[in-house]
C-alpha cells in the first residue's frame, strides 16, 4: 500500500525554513534518543551528512538558494507558490519486506510520475515517529532547474493513480482501484490528533514523575527504598500522587473529546442519510430539527451573500462539505431550489383588517411594467419576477409571491431590495389593503418599509405594523419622519412600535409639542404610567383636571366648603320655587302710564 499526498504549499521564504526545521528537529513526546526524528536525508543536489550539524545547516541554506534561483528563472509571474511539502507512506507489511532505501526510491518514483523530480530540487527525510512505521517527508521546489512551474491540476487524483501503479509494479499491498468491489475507507483525521495527544500526555507524565522522584530528600529516598522492599505497592510521594491525578484528568478530557468526535461521526452519517431520503427541503429540515440539529447559513461580512452551510450539534459545528460533497450549499440549492427560502423564513406581509378580499384578475404589468407574473398551478399563488429573469430555468427565484386569496405577500430566496419593497406596497394597495402586518421582521426591515411607505404617501407612515412589539427606537422613527406630530407619537405608542427604553423620549416630545392643558395632561398621565387606551377614553375635562391636580380623582370638600354648598343648594331651591310661582300667575310689567288701561297690559307668553 502506498499513500502520497500534499501536506501544504508555501509562498514565503520563512515558511520554507520552518518546514525544513519541522522535518529536522525532534518532537519531545514523539521521539527519543532511541528513535530520533532525523534518521536520514536524501537530495538530488548532493550527499547530506546528518551527523555534522554545521554541514547540515550549510546544505539547507544552499537548497533554499537553489529554490529561489529556480523561481527567478521562471517567466510565469502569475504563480506564487514557492515549494511543496509532501508525504509518502506505506503499509506495515511493505516496511517489513523492503529496506528504507528501496521505499525511498519508490517514493521519488511516485512523485516523478506527476512531477519532473529529476530536474527539480528536493530533500527527502525518512521518519518513524508516532509509531506509524516508516514514512517519508519530501520538500520539493515548485520550479524545475530551467524555471518551469511544477504545479498540476487534480494532483490528488494523479498521485493516487501513481500510487496504484507503483503497487502493481513493486508488488506492494494493493489498495484503491487495484481491489475491485471494495468500498473506499475514509480516514478520520481526528484519530491522529487524539493519538498524538495521548502520546504527548504519556511522555509528559513520565517526565514529571521522574522530576518528582529526583526531588526526594535523603530521608525520603531511604523511606522509598524500605517501602519498595517491604511492601508490594510502589512508594509514591505527594508530588507523584498529584501528577497521577493530573494525568487522569488529562485522559478523561481526551476521552471526552474522542466521544464527541465519535458522536459527530454518527451525526454526519445521520445528516447524510436524512438528506438522501428527504423528498423536499421542508422534510429534510424537519427531520434534522427532530434530531436537535440546527442549520446556519454562513454569509460574507461585506456583501451579506450566502457562502456556506454549517450544522450545529451540542456545541459542535460541522461544515456541510465535511459531511459530503453533495451537502455543500451549492449542491443543496441544486437539489432543493427553495431551500434558503424555507430555512430563513423571509418576512411576509399579511392583510390587516377584516375587509373582504377581491378575487378579481391581477396583472402586475398594470402596476409596474418591469415585472412579469406566473401562476403556480399547485396552489394558485401568483409568482412575480423581474423581467430579465429566466423563469423557466429558475422558477423558484421569484421576487414576490401573492397568495391566491390576495391576503399575503412573501419574498423570494434573495434578500429583497427597495424596488421589491416598493412593489410589495403597490401590490397591497392595489388589492385594497388598509394596512399590512409584517411577520418575521427585523428592525432594519421594518424601518425600510416604513420609510418607503412614508416617501410614497405621508399618510402611510404607519401602514406597516410588525407582529413583534418594540422593534424600533425613537431615533429610527425620527430618521423616517423628522417632524413628528402629537398624533404620530400617539399612534407609535398605541401600536407598540418603540422599545420601552425610549418611551420616556416619546412622552417628553409629546409634552413639548403640546399646546393645550388637555394635551399636557395627556402626556403627564402617560408619564405616570397610564396606558394610552385608558387615556383615549378620558374626556377633555378629565385630562384638564389631571393637568391641574396631577390626578383623575376628585378631591373631597372640607366641612366649611360642604356647608357653603348646602347654602347654595338651598338658595337655588328657593329661586326655583319663585320661578315656578311666577309661571303660574300673569306677570304685570306695565308702566305707570299704562296701568289704567287693562288692554295695554302685557301678559307673559
Amino acid at each position: 500500500m502506498a499513500i502520497a499526498k500534499i501536506l501544504h504549499e508555501g509562498e514565503k521564504l520563512y515558511q520554507l525554513k520552518r518546514t525544513i526545521k519541522y522535518n529536522s528537529v525532534a518532537k519531545e513526546w514523539l521521539n527519543s534518543a532511541d528513535n530520533p526524528r532525523l534518521i536520514g536525508a536524501l537530495s538530488n543536489l548532493g550527499v547530506i551528512d546528518i551527523t555534522d550539524l554545521q554541514a547540515y545547516d550549510q546544505f539547507m541554506k544552499e537548497f533554499i538558494k537553489e529554490v529561489t534561483l529556480n523561481k527567478s528563472l521562471s517567466t510565469n509571474n502569475r504563480q506564487t507558490k514557492l515549494y511543496s511539502h509532501d508525504v509518502v507512506s506505506f503499509a506495515e507489511l511493505d516496511n517489513q519486506q523492503r529496506s528504507q532505501d528501496e521505499l525511498a526510491q519508490i517514493s521519488i518514483e511516485i512523485l516523478n510520475t506527476v512531477y519532473d523530480m529529476e530536474n527539480t530540487p528536493y530533500i527527502l527525510w525518512p521518519q518513524t515517529d508516532n509509531k506509524h512505521g516508516l514514512h517519508f517527508h519530501i520538500v520539493r521546489s515548485m520550479y524545475s532547474s530551467n524555471g518551469e512551474y511544477q504545479r498540476v491540476k487534480q494532483s490528488k487524483l494523479k498521485l493516487r493513480s501513481a500510487c496504484e501503479k507503483a503497487e502493481k509494479k513493486h508488488s506492494l499491498v494493493l489498495t484503491g482501484k487495484n481491489i475491485k468491489n471494495t468500498p473506499k475507507i475514509k480516514n478520520d483525521p481526528m484519530l491522529k490528533v487524539f493519538k498524538n495527544k495521548k502520546s504527548e500526555a504519556n511522555y509528559l507524565h513520565q517526565k514529571r514523575l521522574n522530576e518528582a522522584i529526583n526531588q526526594d530528600s535523603p530521608l525520603i529516598k531511604l523511606k522509598r527504598n524500605i517501602h519498595n522492599v517491604m511492601l508490594t505497592t510502589t512508594y509514591q510521594s505527594d508530588l507523584e500522587i498529584e501528577e497521577h491525578q493530573h494525568f487522569e484528568a488529562v485522559n478523561i478530557k481526551i476521552s471526552d473529546k474522542e466521544q464527541v468526535n465519535n458522536e459527530l461521526n454518527c451525526i454526519k452519517k445521520t445528516i447524510f442519510s436524512l438528506y438522501k431520503k428527504s423528498e423536499n427541503e421542508a422534510e429534510f429540515l424537519k427531520q434534522i430539527t427532530d434530531k436537535k440539529i440546527t442549520v446556519e447559513l454562513l454569509k460574507h461580512s461585506k456583501s451579506g451573500k450566502n457562502k456556506g452551510i454549517v450544522f450545529h450539534y451540542k456545541g459542535q459545528s460541522i461544515s456541510g462539505g465535511k459531511i459530503s460533497s453533495s451537502i455543500t450549499l451549492g449542491k443543496i440549492k441544486q437539489r432543493f431550489p427553495n431551500f434558503i427560502n424555507t430555512l430563513e423564513k423571509p418576512p411576509t406581509f399579511s392583510q390587516r383588517g377584516a375587509k373582504p378580499v377581491s378575487l378579481l384578475d391581477f396583472h402586475i404589468e398594470q402596476i409596474n411594467k418591469y415585472y412579469k407574473q406566473r401562476s403556480n398551478k399547485n396552489n394558485g399563488d401568483i409568482l412575480i419576477y423581474f423581467t430579465k429573469k429566466n423563469v423557466e430555468q429558475r422558477p423558484y427565484n421569484f421576487n414576490l409571491k401573492l397568495s391566491q386569496q390576495r391576503d399575503k405577500i412573501s419574498f423570494g430566496p434573495s434578500t429583497p431590495n427597495d424596488f421589491d419593497l416598493k412593489l410589495a406596497l403597490d401590490v397591497a394597495l392595489e388589492n385594497g389593503w388598509k394596512g399590512a402586518i409584517i411577520s418575521n421582521s427585523s428592525r432594519d426591515f421594518l424601518k425600510r418599509n416604513m420609510a418607503i411607505a412614508y416617501k410614497q404617501d405621508p399618510n402611510l407612515l404607519f401602514y406597516f405594523q410588525p407582529d413583534k412589539p418594540n422593534l424600533l427606537t425613537y431615533d429610527d422613527l425620527k430618521s423616517i419622519k423628522s417632524d413628528l406630530t402629537a398624533t404620530d407619537i400617539k399612534t407609535a405608542i398605541r401600536n407598540n412600535l418603540i422599545c420601552e427604553d425610549d418611551t420616556h423620549k416619546m412622552i417628553n416630545t409629546l409634552k413639548k409639542i403640546a399646546e393645550t392643558p388637555q394635551e399636557i395632561g395627556f402626556a403627564e398621565a402617560l408619564k405616570k404610567g397610564f396606558s394610552i387606551e385608558e387615556l383615549d377614553n378620558k374626556s377633555a375635562q378629565a385630562l384638564q383636571h389631571f393637568y391641574q391636580n396631577n390626578t383623575f380623582k376628585t378631591i373631597p370638600p372640607t366641612e366649611k366648603h360642604q356647608n357653603s354648598l348646602k347654602n347654595d343648594d338651598a338658595r337655588e331651591a328657593c329661586l326655583n320655587e319663585i320661578k315656578a310661582e311666577l309661571n303660574k300667575q300673569p306677570l304685570d310689567i306695565t308702566t305707570k302710564e299704562h296701568r289704567g288701561n287693562p288692554s295695554q297690559r302685557i301678559k307673559p307668553q
